[in-house]
């Protein structure tokens, strides 16, 4: 669990918000919390060691700045924000994720790969915060901004709302921290059979406690795909490269 400053900070930033804007409790996964109920019908899960449904996982958004990160993804170049170049960040068709159905609910599945520098005695740096989540849709896959459409999914869309992760639970590069699960109603008929899928994605700018900034590290975004539509990371193509080479040599000493 987060320590008790964090409680203090969030209950004077009570007092001061804006009456407007409700303030919920943050979503703490910080202790390996399982199937946190979010306020607007998503479930929020840490420390994630095997999908739910059929289907692989694909990086599509990698973001990476110090202090604060924010980014989507997109098949445009350069990339925009603290987006990372390559075959991590890219275009997302809604037709290629695959539908979980949790106790009569369809969900969309995603995965998020924090990266923060940690140790497994040293906290000071493993902690980040998730502060915006937004799900769009667009007929374009290679969009430079995000002005002008609208959110089909906002974490905040019912007020400001807050998921805390600790990395430390589940170290290393290429493993899951969190896995949210997004109810497909959200989307429905807003939706068309060639639209791509725009995720945002905001980082490290946590109003409660200073400790949940960004240290640098490259957060990284998958979903849960149907197995034609996943891109293979690099490691995936050199191993596939690899094998690729070996039966040519084969051939070659045969002939």
């Amino acid at each position: 669990m987060l320590r008790k400053a964090v409680s203090l900070c969030g209950a004077l930033f009570l007092v001061v918000a804006a009456p407007a804007l409700a303030q919920f409790p943050a979503i703490d996964l910080t202790g390996g919390q399982l199937d946190v109920s979010g306020t607007d019908g998503t479930i929020w899960s840490s420390n994630i060691t095997a999908p739910t449904g059929t289907g692989v996982y694909s990086p599509f958004l990698r973001e990476q700045s110090n202090n604060t990160e924010s980014g989507f993804n997109t098949d445009a170049n350069p990339v925009p924000l603290d987006d990372k170049e390559g075959i991590w960040t890219h275009s997302l068709h809604y037709s290629d994720l695959v539908i979980v159905n949790r106790g009569g609910i369809d969900y969309y599945s995603l995965q998020l790969d924090a990266n923060e520098p940690n140790g497994p005695n040293d906290g000071t740096k493993s902690l980040i915060s998730l502060d915006a989540l937004k799900i769009y849709a667009s007929g374009d896959p290679a969009l430079t901004t995000l002005s002008g459409l609208s959110a089909l999914y906002d974490l905040d869309g019912a007020g400001n709302q807050t998921v805390y992760i600790d990395t430390r639970l589940k170290q290393g590069s290429g493993t899951d921290d969190m896995t949210v699960y997004i109810p497909t109603s959200f989307f429905g008929s807003h939706v068309g059979s060639s639209d791509f899928f725009y995720l945002y994605a905001e980082f490290g700018g946590s109003d409660l406690d200073p400790g949940l900034s960004s240290a640098d590290g490259f957060e990284e975004w998958r979903a849960l795909q149907t197995p034609e539509s996943a891109v293979p990371e690099p490691s995936a193509m050199f191993l596939l490269g690899g094998g690729l080479m070996g039966l040519l040599a084969v051939r070659r000493r045969k002939a």
